[in-house]
């Protein structure tokens, strides 16, 4: 370490070499702050996963991850140690910011003994996930097995590809739209409208767009929430790409539940559009 980065992190809590990977963020440097954000953002429904990469081996461990576990008060904490992976569940956000901090400012890996051995990524369970929602988000099953063939999850990178490339083919299909988040009211009615028609015939008897309810000196997270509280059985959704874009869709509520779900489990976020 250089006498610049031992500065850096004694005094400012800076971690210069130190690689911090999440939805929201991918590269070096960062202050020790973003592993309580972060972790909050986990908690808060925001981001699935987060990763810390020290710069090099401390006592074997190249990597410590969190992943949000299966109640909403606790994830699940893996450690990459010697070659293989170890996986510690059901830590609570507190002890998980205790546990990050403690292996970056004193060095110190967690008790392997409270660990069991483990896959981070199941890839056979991923792919399985993956196929069933895009069956779900596309419609039709040939069309998702036709966009599986080349779906690569051997890695958390891959995993991140396939998503993107998910959400680009919903768009080019039109069961998504893409908009900007300082888009015009003409253009979010107009395209909203578009995913409307893109439903069944007994859907968009359902569904109508008050345009006179919805304010032009708003945002679109406020016409999404407007949308969804005058729906009863769909909900306006949206596709968390990691961008400042919103990327839409139209689901039954049903559909929305389910998709939510195999979401969170590919690490991943599908939400009401105005909580993006």
């Amino acid at each position: 370490m250089s006498f610049y980065n031992w500065i850096q992190e004694k005094l400012f809590d800076e971690y210069e070499e130190w690689c911090l990977k999440s939805p929201g963020s991918n590269g070096n440097g960062f202050n020790i702050v973003g592993i309580d954000n972060t972790l909050q953002a986990m908690h808060d429904g925001f981001y699935m996963y987060m990763e810390v990469y020290p710069p090099h081996a401390i006592d074997g461990c190249t990597a410590m991850k969190a992943r949000v576990g299966k109640t909403p008060d606790a994830v699940d904490i893996f450690l990459d140690i010697d070659g293989k992976t170890y996986r510690m569940a059901d830590v609570s956000y507190p002890d998980a910011v205790k546990m990050m901090r403690a292996f970056m400012k004193k060095r110190r890996v967690p008790d392997c003994s409270l660990c069991v051995v483990a896959v981070y990524l199941d890839i056979d369970q991923m792919r399985s996930t993956f196929t069933e929602l895009a069956t779900l988000l596309l419609g039709d099953a040939k069309q998702a097995k036709s966009f599986m063939t080349k779906v690569k999850l051997r890695s958390l990178e891959e995993l991140e590809d396939s998503w993107w490339n998910l959400y680009e083919k919903l768009v080019s299909k039109g069961y998504a739209v893409e908009l900007d988040c300082k888009c015009e009211l003409e253009d979010f009615i107009y395209y909203v409208q578009k995913l409307i028609c893109n439903k069944s015939l007994d859907t968009k008897e359902n569904l109508t767009i008050d345009t006179a309810a919805l304010d032009e000196d708003q945002v679109i997270m406020d016409w999404c929430a407007s949308l969804n509280s005058t729906w009863e059985n769909y909900t306006l959704v949206g596709m968390d790409t990691g961008t400042d874009s919103f990327v839409l869709m139209v689901l039954s509520n049903e559909e929305f539940k389910t998709a939510q779900e195999l979401a969170k489990e590919l690490l991943h976020r599908i939400d009401v559009a105005e909580r993006l």
